[in-house]
């Protein structure tokens, strides 16, 4: 090897070529201080637009929140406007049916089945779910009584409990509005399932193997709610050995408010009793040990 020839490095490393003239290394750092400053710099009327995009998104939550669906949708409309469709604005397609004006003016029926249909739909996507899930609760409850609620659509007796219940700590009595509720429904033939409700003594009594109108009579002996009293002109009718279980439930409530009706050592009470250990002894002996509440 002659000593003219260039030197050759190893595979391995990348040297530059050793008679390659060298960088100013002033001039150098100076490039690249440049290159890293315009990459930083925000462009004209950036920070303004990223500003009014997050002022709109907070505007939606909110009003989404309280039910202010029009408001809702007026600020979604704006926030495409300003930056383009995108995933977040497409999710809240929903607000096309429920931000309409005239969509809560429509008959309760319409409007409940339709409120339904969509909050089914919005499944897939759950950071969405409850925010409209409760904004829907409480635009319906202004204008609306939770009894006509569940009387025009069964299907909302679970959220409307749900929501009654959300602040009922577990040492705490249900509501009297929500336990009024399930109780009536129940009474009413109603087959609610365990798994729509958030309340663990509500799941707990209805995952039992009993009738709705039995639950009904188990759920005022666990204290859930009270026993209505019975006039005075009803007495409890006496189904001689039926063997219909709804119909025994139902005379088992019967007897329930005739005990809360009258001292306990009447003859009304002391038949009612009676007959409700006919009934179904076990049944007797629980209310035998905790009774129930006077409404």
């Amino acid at each position: 090897m002659t000593r003219a020839m260039k030197q050759r490095w190893l595979p391995e490393f990348d040297y530059p070529d050793v008679d390659a003239p060298q960088p100013d290394l002033d001039t150098a750092s100076v490039a690249v201080d440049d290159s890293e400053a315009s990459f930083v710099e925000a462009r004209p009327g950036q920070r303004a637009l990223f500003t009014a995009e997050r002022e709109l998104a907070g505007l939606i939550g909110a009003a989404l929140a309280s039910g202010r669906f029009e408001d809702a949708r007026r600020h979604r409309d704006a926030l495409v406007a300003l930056e383009g469709s995108s995933t977040r604005t497409r999710e809240l397609d929903t607000l096309d049916v429920i931000g309409d004006a005239g969509f809560w003016d429509r008959p309760l029926p319409i409007v409940l089945a339709q409120w339904l249909t969509l909050h089914r739909h919005l499944d897939a996507l759950p950071h969405l779910t409850r925010v409209i899930y409760d904004g829907g609760l409480s635009r319906l409850l202004e204008r609306h009584a939770p009894t006509e609620l569940v009387q025009a659509a069964p299907a909302m007796l679970a959220p409307l409990t749900n929501r009654l219940c959300a602040g009922a700590g577990a040492d705490e009595r249900l509501p009297a509005e929500a336990a009024a509720l399930l109780r009536d429904a129940l009474l009413g033939g109603g087959e609610p399932a365990p798994g729509d409700f958030d309340d663990d003594r509500v799941v707990d009594l209805l995952a039992e193997n009993h009738g709705p109108v039995w639950l009904a009579c188990l759920g005022a002996m666990r204290q859930l709610w009270p026993a209505p009293s019975a006039d005075s002109s009803e007495a409890a009718p006496v189904v001689v050995d039926s063997q219909d279980d709804d119909e025994r439930a139902r005379e088992f409530w019967a007897c329930l408010r005739r005990t809360v009706s009258c001292g306990r050592d009447e003859p009304a009470a002391v038949a009612a009793r009676k007959r409700m250990k006919q009934l179904d002894a076990d049944m007797h002996a629980l209310f035998m040990r905790d009774g129930v509440r006077r409404e």
